[in-house]
């Protein structure tokens, strides 16, 4: 059988990186019947000229978002179709949608999770490449796991249908949608597995690289990650959380 797969790209003011973005996933869809969507959150949509003349799909989401664009993306692929997403700012090596495909057909998973591999740019300083500040674990093919990063992953459209699961766009600006989402999918009875196969890289730019962005993007993702836990709480443990992360952070 010959899967149908969607490669929605989400995407915001990135026009410049689609070309290459999109001529490499060309190059990886053979045995696949495959259609590729941007989903463009810019309001202006500054991508759509760019879908005519690259001569893909392409769709306005104006919901302020990441959380929106992916639920529209996985709006967009019919039941027959398995969604993938990539974001607009990171690259696919070799392999890499035949990773994703090839893992949900072992494990008919509701969600396959590929690997992003951050490259630092020469010069980088020493202490923030090592410090972990942007790295992910490459689980091996099929792993279970019980978080989700939504930035090179596969969705299985109608299973996740199946079970209820979508993009909480409530989120708005705050991140942690992919999080949110993968734990619906989980205590829905569906799996999240990884694909070590699917690598997507992601080439950090030098603005990135110093120690007030890193710093800034750890307080940030921290804060994401408390408003997280605590919106999920029961109404009665909200203040004592509040209070905990409180001190937590001062300290």
């Amino acid at each position: 059988m010959t899967e149908s797969v969607l490669i929605a790209v989400p995407t915001y003011r990135r026009a410049a990186l689609l070309p290459p973005l999109v001529a490499a996933i060309r190059t990886q869809t053979d045995g696949l019947r495959t259609r590729i969507l941007l989903v463009d959150n810019d309001p202006e949509r500054s991508a759509e000229v760019v879908a005519g003349e690259l001569g893909v799909e392409y769709l306005s989401e104006t919901t302020p978002g990441i959380a929106a664009v992916r639920q529209a993306a996985v709006d967009a692929a019919s039941d027959d179709e398995l969604t993938v997403m990539i974001d607009d700012d990171v690259f696919p090596e070799d392999g890499w949608l035949h990773g994703l495909v090839d893992v949900w057909r072992e494990t008919r998973a509701a969600v396959v999770m590929g690997y992003v591999r951050y490259v630092w740019p020469e010069g980088t300083d020493p202490w923030i490449a090592a410090g972990g500040f942007m790295r992910r674990t490459r689980f091996p093919n099929g792993k279970r796991l019980d978080s989700l990063a939504t930035g090179n992953v596969l969705v299985d459209t109608a299973q996740v249908r199946a079970l209820g699961v979508r993009f909480d766009v409530s989120l708005g600006l705050i991140g942690g949608e992919d999080n949110v989402f993968g734990r619906a999918v989980v205590a829905r009875g569906g799996s999240i597995v990884a694909s070590a196969d699917s690598v997507a890289r992601d080439d950090i730019a030098p603005e990135r690289t110093t120690r007030e962005f890193v710093h800034r993007r750890a307080i940030s993702h921290g804060q994401a990650r408390v408003r997280l836990l605590i919106r999920e709480a029961p109404a009665w443990k909200r203040p004592l959380l509040h209070v905990a992360h409180l001190v937590g952070g001062a300290v």
